[in-house]
């Protein structure tokens, strides 16, 4: 690609692929390739239009920072990489936000949406996809690939997610500023209930409203779904109703298993409370930002917010939505038992009948392995087409690796697993140190691949749809003995790569379709 080289796949959606890479000054950037040709239609207006947005500046605005024409006449859309949870998993995980949390999420967003219309441009795909949450706790808008010009052409497409569309949009009017504020509205509904706003053209009465979202910001949600676009508040009046709803509160955030690699994300979320119950407490700076209509005072000592953060390398594939999540965990000043109200079942599961040894040493001493069962993994793993003749089997083996490696915490076993040098690698070395300075091992865990299909397999690279259950197990941790419930993993694509050592895992992603 012109002036960018790129590196790994990070995910694949309906429209494109997005990939790392780096710009021409070496700096990481997240890059979506559309598949088709034509899909951004207008060549000169879309250039003109992504111009406009590029200079769209704004702190909970993720940077579109170029659009590039490639030379079989696709495009690709040229990102910052986003480190974050996005709130479709965090809400997903969690079941709903609370009142504060929302204020917390949604207030930031009309703000960048505020600048964003004050530039002249519209985003048109406001959605909890396209929202992430950094490390601490900050949220930010992204997917300005759909944003477009006010006042541009009606035929152009429209790029939206379905229960955050306004009601004239759907009915094939052109998106307007008004429309932006009730995705906004959307947003805040799906906090607080884990769904999106209702289809209807009708104004909801208050009660019905309040039935669903509770008292707190019922009025704001209310004002920004209503059907009449000229009765919506404008970006800057919802986020200044928005604040004043509800006191702010830092986010409790979780990855979802649709987000990160589905045999470690547990191991993390349980690495990141351990750790976390140690570690200093550290103000996140943007909570310390003053601003003439509000002040974000951070997480105050009397805060009963909890901010356990499991997070990761995230790029969302635009329109489609697709993400792939390479999570690592940061500090907390309170830490919720993962049985308690507002915990989810685990999202990942580690390992098939791997049982560390007793103690909480760096790196427990392996059992030998079998070596005929070692000999028919490595031959399996070198086959060529074993994605499309034994995906199960496959996916199983590695799983099993990544599972030993993680639970001995042994990097260098993660050779056997990971590409080198890819987003998932890096990932897995972290979460290793991290469960080592959480002096925490898992009992008892096996993983069970229930099924898996191949999705495409071309040359040295192959897609293979899998879905991983596991066993209840034992977190032992500090002298003490966690049970862990078994329960049904989710149905994820694996980008495997072939190498000279046979296949590895490069990265995990949503099913594209």
């Amino acid at each position: 690609m012109p002036g960018h080289r790129v590196e790994s796949v990070l995910g694949r959606g309906a429209s494109g692929t997005v990939w790392q890479g780096r710009d021409a000054m070496g700096q990481a950037v997240a890059i979506k390739v559309a598949h088709e040709v034509g899909w951004l239609a207008d060549e000169d207006a879309t250039r003109t239009e992504a111009h406009v947005l590029m200079a769209v500046r704004h702190e909970h605005l993720v940077t579109l920072r170029d659009v590039v024409a490639m030379a079989d006449g696709r495009v690709a859309l040229v990102f910052d990489l986003v480190i974050g949870a996005s709130v479709r998993s965090t809400v997903s995980a969690r079941g709903r936000l609370r009142p504060g949390e929302t204020v917390t999420v949604v207030t930031p967003m009309c703000e960048a949406v505020e600048a964003l219309h004050g530039a002249g441009g519209l985003h048109g795909d406001i959605s909890p996809s396209n929202v992430m949450l950094t490390a601490d706790g900050k949220p930010l808008l992204l997917d300005l690939g759909a944003a477009r010009l006010a006042g541009a052409s009606p035929d152009a497409p429209i790029h939206g997610t379905e229960g955050f569309l306004a009601p004239e949009v759907r009915q094939g009017f052109a998106p307007t500023e008004a429309s932006d504020v009730f995705s906004l509205g959307a947003l805040a509904w799906f906090c607080l209930t884990g769904n999106g706003a209702p289809d209807t053209m009708l104004r909801l009465d208050p009660e019905v409203i309040r039935s669903h979202v509770g008292s707190q910001l019922a009025e704001v949600i209310g004002a920004c779904i209503d059907p009449d676009p000229a009765r919506r508040p404008s970006a800057p009046e919802a986020a200044r109703l928005f604040y004043e709803a509800a006191p702010a509160e830092a986010v409790e955030v979780v990855v979802g298993a649709d987000q990160a690699s589905a045999l470690t994300h547990r191991i993390r979320a349980e690495a990141a409370d351990e750790a976390a119950a140690a570690a200093p407490e550290a103000t996140p700076g943007w909570w310390r930002v003053s601003r003439a209509r509000r002040s974000w005072s951070g997480r105050s000592a009397g805060a009963a917010a909890l901010f356990a953060v499991l997070v990761g390398v995230v790029v969302v594939a635009l329109a489609a939505g697709v993400v792939s999540a390479l999570s690592r965990a940061t500090a907390s000043e309170t830490v919720r038992p993962a049985g308690s109200e507002g915990s989810s079942r685990p999202s990942v599961v580690i390992g098939k009948g791997v049982t560390p040894g007793p103690g909480t040493s760096a790196t427990p001493t392996p059992s030998p392995a079998s070596p005929t069962a070692t000999s028919g993994v490595e031959a399996l793993l070198r086959q060529v087409d074993a994605p499309r003749t034994s995906p199960q089997d496959l996916i199983q083996a590695l799983s099993d690796r990544r599972a030993e490696a993680l639970v001995r915490r042994d990097p260098g076993r993660l050779a056997g697993v990971d590409e080198r040098s890819s987003p998932a690698h890096a990932a897995d070395v972290a979460v290793i140190a991290r469960l080592r300075a959480a002096e925490a091992r898992w009992e008892g865990l096996s993983l069970e691949v229930a099924h898996a299909a191949v999705v495409s397999a071309e040359g040295a690279g192959s897609v293979v749809r899998a879905r991983v259950d596991w066993t209840a197990y034992t977190l032992v941790s500090a002298g003490e003995r966690v049970e862990r419930p078994a329960a049904t993993g989710e149905v994820l694509d694996f980008t495997l790569v072939r190498g000279s050592e046979g296949w590895r895992i490069a990265a995990v992603s949503a099913p594209a379709s």
